[in-house]
């Protein structure tokens, strides 16, 4: 099978050596791609879409791993809001150890909803509210251990959204539950936090964070550009915060990707006026509570 879009490449998704003549393509309502062979008798499952994930994690999808053939099945955010490859910063996984889901940026674990509960909850992680019923399912066995959910309508349902969720990896590192819009990971683990889920990061103390902050840095004090297409701002706060003199990072968006990283160091001027240029600040809440830059700037 081969799937083309308009001015672009040829994409083949599935080739055998087989002579079978009678092969089709089925979009199942659960919104599964499948390639069957009508010829056998119980309708071989050739290819299917559920087995190769993308941001985007539909009831009925598996999130694990099949130990027969080695296959893994998880989420892979976008590189940035400009660019839909699965070739960001983040995963959405299935911890086969741990019994939880987990949020990864570049292998090393940024979020993790703990442990599922009797097959009904996790610690960090509740879905849908009282409008939609879900259910949670680990299989776990010689062949695979994978995890999977199951929604369904109940009394409470709204018409129009009746057997209707799915869970979407951003490209900040945030995984969203389309139906009640609520995010985990991404923003929410500043670094130095470990409530709601998130892992701590190195190099800062626990009163440290990034915050968006608009103003202007010591013209002095030279900064560092890394145009690296491949460079989401989320791998750019990783880098600045592991770089203990680096004070903030500017996201450059001097290419087509709007990618890449200018890193700062020196002193940072809050800006009055609400029209300079926003940066992510590292930031000290100290015992006062308070956002305060570091560096020798006002703030």
């Amino acid at each position: 099978m081969k799937l083309t879009y308009s001015g672009g490449d040829l994409v083949e998704f599935y080739s055998s050596q087989s002579s079978a003549s009678n092969i089709t393509a089925i979009l199942e309502d659960s919104g599964n791609f499948v390639l069957k062979d009508e010829n056998s008798g119980s309708q071989q499952v050739l290819w299917q879409s559920f087995d190769i994930p993308t941001d985007t994690f539909l009831p009925g999808m598996k999130l694990g791993i099949n130990h027969r053939t080695g296959q893994t099945w998880s989420l892979k955010s976008w590189l940035s809001d400009l660019v839909p490859t699965p070739a960001g910063a983040f995963t959405f996984e299935w911890d086969t150890k741990g019994k939880g889901l987990v949020i990864k940026r570049r292998d090393v674990i940024y979020w993790t909803s703990g442990p599922l509960r009797s097959n009904t909850s996790f610690e960090n992680f509740a879905l849908g509210g009282a409008v939609l019923d879900f259910s949670f399912i680990n299989v776990s066995n010689a062949d695979e251990d994978y995890f999977m959910f199951t929604v369904s309508a109940n009394q409470f349902t709204p018409q129009g959204q009746r057997n209707f969720s799915m869970l979407q990896l951003r490209y900040d590192g945030s995984i969203v539950d389309s139906h009640s819009n609520t995010a985990y990971g991404g923003i929410i683990c500043k670094g130095s936090n470990t409530d709601a889920g998130c892992v701590r990061w190195s190099c800062r103390s626990n009163s440290n964070s990034f915050e968006l902050r608009s103003g202007s840095f010591n013209s002095t004090v030279p900064g560092k550009l890394d145009d690296n297409s491949s460079l989401s701002i989320s791998d750019c706060m990783d880098i600045c915060w592991k770089d203990c003199q680096c004070v903030g990072v500017t996201p450059t968006g001097n290419n087509a990707n709007n990618t890449g990283c200018f890193f700062r160091y020196g002193s940072f001027t809050q800006g009055l006026s609400g029209n300079d240029i926003q940066h992510y600040i590292i930031v000290d809440q100290g015992s006062s509570g308070k956002g305060k830059a570091i560096g020798y700037g006002l703030f």
